[in-house]
């Protein structure tokens, strides 16, 4: 009987310790310190990735800034040699405009600029003595040639286009087209971005 007694006591103790382990084990695993502690370092992980996400963001969008920066920079150049040769081409299309009126106003002769009046008699007897006059004096000048219309600019750009396959210099076109340097170089910087 000792036997059996010590060993249903041996049991009692057993599981007695077992009892308090399994409570001191589920206290321990649903005490609130524990799952703050938990809860902080899931805290933590998810805040080092949202760092590193949002600094990958970051250095993403300044490299879209600066690109960005770059492409405007790029554009005001290209805009300002624009309006530049624009200036230059409405300056030139003036000083054509101008030649072409002083041309046509040293070809008038003195009866094409006086008005038609009603006294034709009295002209048609001064008009051999003007005659007389004016092949006494001088010869009659040769009559100039109108200067040729200038091309349009469609005429131009073909005109570039067709020296440049041809491979023709853009300094060798200017001069052959007789336009300046920049000009030929914006349009085949423009046919160039037409074409890709």
């Amino acid at each position: 009987m000792n036997i059996s007694f010590f060993i249903s006591i041996f049991c009692l103790v057993f599981c007695l310790i077992s009892l308090f382990y399994v409570k001191w084990y589920i206290k321990r695993r649903t005490s609130a310190s524990e799952r703050l502690d938990e809860i902080r370092t899931e805290v933590y992980k998810l805040e080092a990735d949202i760092n590193a996400v949002t600094d990958r963001d970051l250095t993403l969008v300044e490299d879209r800034i600066k690109q960005l920066k770059e492409i405007l920079d790029d554009t005001d150049k290209r805009i300002k040699v624009y309006v530049q040769e624009l200036d230059r081409s409405r300056t030139g299309e003036a000083l054509y405009t101008s030649l072409g009126r002083g041309i046509r106003a040293a070809l008038k002769t003195p009866a094409e600029i006086q008005p038609v009046s009603d006294h034709e008699p009295e002209l048609s007897t001064q008009m051999p003595k003007l005659t007389q006059g004016l092949q006494e004096s001088e010869p009659a000048p040769t009559p100039v040639p109108f200067a040729p219309k200038p091309p349009s600019k469609r005429q131009v750009r073909t005109q570039i286009d067709e020296l440049v396959k041809e491979g023709i210099t853009p300094a060798d076109i200017a001069s052959r087209l007789g336009i300046s340097i920049a000009e030929v170089d914006l349009a085949i910087n423009l046919m160039s971005r037409k074409k890709s």
